[in-house]
């Protein structure tokens, strides 16, 4: 019922279309149900009149006109319910993959965290496919087996009271066959579903990490792990046909035999004078009638068993609370660069806490690098200002002027993200031309800007060599740059957005330190000549970057353990001026170096 509810709403959307479709076919319905006894009554008067030598032609023409009457207005209605229908079920499953993709871009990082890439396509693509099947004609052909058993039922009521008790003995047991078939293959079918989730999953991440498998020789691993999911999917696929190939012979089986009562019971109460042979022909029509029906009803309700199963994932989904909560009338901030404080936050993951009770502010136009060694938090902290994480304790406050500070959480959430740059040490680009990617966000931008960051980002001399220039296309996951060009195309794309504040995870770790030299000059002045205050965050790696920052930040299992001016930190410091000697040693990697100098300290 929880599956119905959700798309009785989505129906209620399309109201019109399905009003539509029942008008039709049940106008189709009552043409088809009509045949019968046209042909019935044809009958029964050619054999009177014959009994009476009065025979006319204009009896078999009158029945033969009705008849043709009736078929075309069965086969014209039963034309507009099907295509109607058709375009209520594709109109409802767009409506679905709408709502579901606008989930999808408006949950929060934690929902992605909890869930595979290949499970949310499968409830985004084949889930989908398995309700539309059900909309586009399931849904229809139940309609049309139901008004069929009703319009059956009711003409044998009302020629014959014990023909309609002898059938209706035996007419029950179709239905509670259907049920308990219905109610062994409802869990069976969630169970398959949640199997095709895993195994598009170990597809999917066997495509995007490809490199990987093939750098470890782990193509026989991943192949023994697919077989597993593979037959799991088979196996219970297969479980399922068995009972539905069981099934289906029954309830024939059960047709056939009201058949042959009706035959029997029908042709004895013809003999008795009670019906006419006409009629028991039009019984018989009716009950051979009642055949597909049968079958579509059975059929019907093992595919609602599908639809339940996929429904409830797809739904469960769309109700599920995976949004950062937003206060009505959120605050925005209007052309200035704040003030960030970051107030006893502590954060967890999965019960894991990643930070402990930092206090940190960053003040405007301030250039902070973030220093620590893996697992330390950095990560966390950058990820908390641009709210894709709400922090588990404290408050991050913003302050935009004297008196003006209020919480993150509450301010405008899109206002706010459009005032914060983010490039990650792994930058994500779309299979477009390197242009589009550059412009990403920002699509009303002009060639010169795009050229004035591309000269930041020391992209000329690459671009220059491409024969398409920035209408390369770059391919999916920018699969076809270097590490390098990747990391200056997504500084470039941060960039051309001019906010205020950016941050930079690692960034430029895969630049060599001819080009990350050039970049970090052509940065600085790229900031000097700002007409506004600019805040970056830096974390980093490598220590020539900590040289045109303003302060410097070192954590250590998610805490402060120092943090101030270069100089500041040579005088004072207990961790960076080790840091900063371990160049006479050739470690420039911050991280490494971090590590081993805390290690050894502690």
């Amino acid at each position: 019922m929880h599956v119905l509810k959700h798309l009785f709403s989505y129906v209620l959307q399309r109201k019109t279309l399905a009003i539509a479709v029942i008008v039709f076919i049940f106008i189709a319905q009552i043409a088809e149900l009509s045949i019968p006894i046209l042909v019935g009554v044809t009958i029964d008067q050619i054999l009177l009149a014959l009994a009476e030598e009065r025979f006319e032609v204009i009896i078999v023409v009158t029945g033969v006109i009705l008849i043709i009457i009736a078929s075309v207005i069965r086969g014209l209605t039963y034309f507009l319910g099907r295509w109607i229908g058709y375009l209520q079920g594709e109109k409802i499953i767009y409506d679905i993959r709408k709502d579901l993709f606008i989930k999808y871009e408006t949950s929060s990082l934690i929902f992605f965290d909890e869930h595979h890439t290949g499970d949310l396509m499968a409830r985004a693509t084949t889930d989908l496919e398995i309700i539309s099947e059900f909309l586009v004609w399931g849904e229809r052909i139940l309609l049309q087996a139901l008004l069929t058993y009703t319009g059956i039922y009711l003409v044998l009521f009302l020629i014959d009271i014990r023909l309609f008790l002898l059938i209706g003995i035996i007419t029950p047991t179709l239905f509670i066959l259907s049920y308990i078939v219905s109610k062994k293959l409802g869990p069976l079918f969630f169970d398959i579903r949640e199997q095709y989730g895993q195994l598009t999953t170990v597809i999917q991440e066997n495509i995007a990490g490809i490199q990987i498998v093939k750098a470890f020789n782990a193509e026989n691993r991943e192949k023994t792990k697919f077989d597993k999911e593979n037959f799991t999917y088979f196996d219970l696929r297969a479980y399922a046909f068995k009972i539905r190939s069981i099934f289906l012979p029954m309830i024939l089986f059960v047709v056939n035999l009201l058949i042959t009562i009706l035959i029997f019971a029908g042709g004895f109460l013809v003999i008795q004078g009670d019906i006419s042979p006409g009629l028991l022909i039009t019984l018989f029509t009716y009950f051979t009638m009642l055949a597909m029906p049968t079958r579509f009803l059975a059929f019907s309700l093992i595919m609602y068993q599908r639809v339940s199963a996929a429904g409830d994932r797809v739904f469960t989904l769309l109700e599920s609370p995976t949004q950062l909560p937003e206060v009505p009338k959120a605050k925005k901030i209007i052309k200035m660069t704040p003030t960030i404080f970051f107030d006893n936050v502590s954060f967890s993951y999965d019960r894991s806490e990643v930070l402990s009770n930092i206090s940190l502010t960053v003040n405007p136009g301030e250039k902070v690098a973030i220093l620590g060694p893996t697992g330390s938090g950095k990560s966390t902290i950058i990820s908390l200002i641009p709210r894709f994480y709400d922090p588990t304790k404290g408050r991050i406050l913003i302050q935009t002027d004297q008196e003006s500070i209020h919480d993150l959480r509450d301010m405008d959430l899109k206002d706010w993200r459009q005032k914060v740059g983010y490039v990650h040490q792994e930058p994500f680009l779309f299979g477009r031309t390197i242009a589009e990617n550059i412009a990403f966000g920002v699509p009303e931008t002009t060639i010169e800007e795009i050229n004035e960051v591309v000269r930041i980002t020391q992209l000329e001399d690459f671009l220059n060599n491409l024969p398409d220039g920035l209408e390369t296309i770059i391919g999916e996951r920018g699969v076809t740059l270097s590490g390098g060009q990747k990391q200056r195309v997504a500084i470039a794309r941060m960039l051309l957005r001019k906010c205020p504040i950016m941050i930079l995870d690692d960034a430029t770790s895969a630049l060599d330190i001819s080009t990350e030299a050039n970049f970090q000059e052509a940065f600085k002045k790229y900031l000097d000549k700002s007409q506004s205050k600019q805040t970056v965050i830096f974390i980093t790696q490598r220590l020539s970057t900590l040289k045109m920052v303003d302060r410097i930040i070192i954590l250590n299992r998610g805490q402060i353990i120092e943090q101030g001016t270069h100089e500041e930190l040579l005088q004072k410091g207990q961790i960076y001026p080790l840091l900063w000697k371990t160049q006479e040693a050739g470690l420039v990697d911050i991280k490494l170096a971090l590590e081993k100098i805390i290690h050894e300290r502690s």
